[in-house]
């Protein structure tokens, strides 16, 4: 099987299409992935063939983080371009011809239309519920919460999210690839195709009223490479006493990282505890580094997360993975998107303390580490449910029956 995988994003969507491509190649498969240039040295590391897509947009995102509203509005004026040469390079992935079926992640918005132009079946591969209505629960990435009676009315702004740049691949579609006929948009695509839910069930199962194919079959998990060897100064910290606090808020940035990173020592100075703070994107910006507290740019969570006894995060569902199967406790601090959805998540599954909305305040946050240390036993507990899944494995069956039918 020649299986095309197409994702566009942060590493939070690339390194799951990378953990699918790894299980492909394992099963005798020979997958490409096409995903941001950025990420050619990541997904070289694996073996796996790479095709570099256009990554200007994600290199514009970046510039205008935390840079307010009218510095957002005049970078987007300047998208539209940089979009046609991202679909530009899908396409010339649809030229090639070579391919027996299509995995796509929605941002790469041109996806579904590369399939329809090979003639091949095409699945989305969803790392959040983000296109199947359902009465169970509102749309994840709805910025407000909702009475229960709209929850299925809800899901209407799902299809709203690739409006601004429907004129741009409807032309793209019809003068790049040739395609006639009309045109239809990636969410009801997705609806009428096939879907591929790639997280864990005991995170959040199925609702009833979703079809059997729908089912969420498992996170897609990257196997472990070769160990990890940690820069000294990390080792000797977690060496040096009871295993610390883990703060890091990934490719987040709010509007002002200084203050954000004085709450948090605020808040780890009252619990007493050691701590390490990532710094990632730049959400945390420290201007001191007190006695008990480390300082990192980033490390692999599979590594770092199963030696620290609560993880502080944003509530991105790669970061909520990792520290389930480390079963650790989580608190979560969301910013955007579907991050308070899955942190109200966590909180009923009785893993995490309630959601850390609106102004964060040190006490606040202390008050919200000393709880989620009283819920290590229920993460352990789901950690070793996590073991008997296999949302990869399970994906690649998927993917052989449809290519095969």
């Amino acid at each position: 099987m020649r299986p095309l995988l197409i994702t566009v994003g942060s590493r939070g969507d690339v390194q799951p299409y990378l953990a699918l491509a790894c299980g492909l190649q394992a099963a005798g498969h020979r997958p490409l992935l096409a995903a941001p240039r950025r990420f050619e040295s990541l997904i070289a590391s694996r073996g796996v063939e790479f095709a570099p897509l256009d990554d200007e947009i994600l290199t514009l995102g970046d510039s205008v983080k935390g840079q307010g509203v009218r510095v957002a509005i005049t970078a987007a004026r300047s998208v539209t371009p940089m979009l046609r040469r991202l679909l530009d390079d899908q396409a010339a992935l649809a030229a090639r011809g070579e391919f027996d079926l299509v995995v796509y992640h929605p941002k790469s918005l041109g996806g579904p239309y590369v399939a329809e132009k090979l003639g091949v079946p095409a699945l989305a591969g969803l790392l959040l519920p983000l296109y199947l209505p359902t009465a169970a629960f509102p749309s994840p990435i709805l910025p407000m919460r909702v009475p229960s009676p709209l929850n299925r009315a809800s899901w209407r702004i799902t299809s709203m999210i690739e409006a601004p740049y429907r004129s741009t691949v409807r032309t793209w579609r019809r003068e790049k690839l040739g395609l006639p006929g009309p045109f239809r948009p990636t969410a009801d695509l997705i609806r009428r195709g096939g879907v591929l839910h790639a997280w864990s069930p005991h995170l959040l199962p199925a609702p009833a009223d979703w079809p059997a194919e729908a089912r969420p079959i498992g996170f897609w998990t990257l196997p472990a490479a070769d160990a990890w060897t940690p820069p000294d100064p990390l080792a000797r910290f977690l060496a040096d006493g009871e295993p610390p606090v883990y703060v890091g808020f990934g490719s987040s940035v709010g509007g002002d990282p200084e203050a954000l990173a004085a709450t948090v020592l605020e808040a780890v100075r009252m619990t007493g505890r050691r701590a390490v703070l990532a710094t990632g994107w730049g959400a945390l910006r420290p201007g001191r580094q007190p006695d008990g507290v480390l300082v990192i740019e980033e490390a692999p969570h599979d590594w770092l997360l199963p030696r620290v006894a609560v993880a502080v995060h944003h509530g991105g569902v790669g970061t909520v993975a990792a520290a389930l199967r480390a079963g650790v406790p989580q608190v979560v601090r969301p910013f955007l998107g579907d991050q308070s959805f899955w942190a109200a998540r966590l909180h009923r599954l009785g893993l995490a303390p309630p959601p850390l909305a609106g102004r964060l305040r040190p006490e606040r946050l202390a008050a919200a580490i000393a709880d989620a240390v009283g819920r290590a036993p229920a993460a352990r507990e789901l950690a070793g449910r996590l073991v008997t899944e296999d949302g990869v494995a399970a994906a690649v069956r998927r993917l052989e029956q449809t290519a095969t039918a």
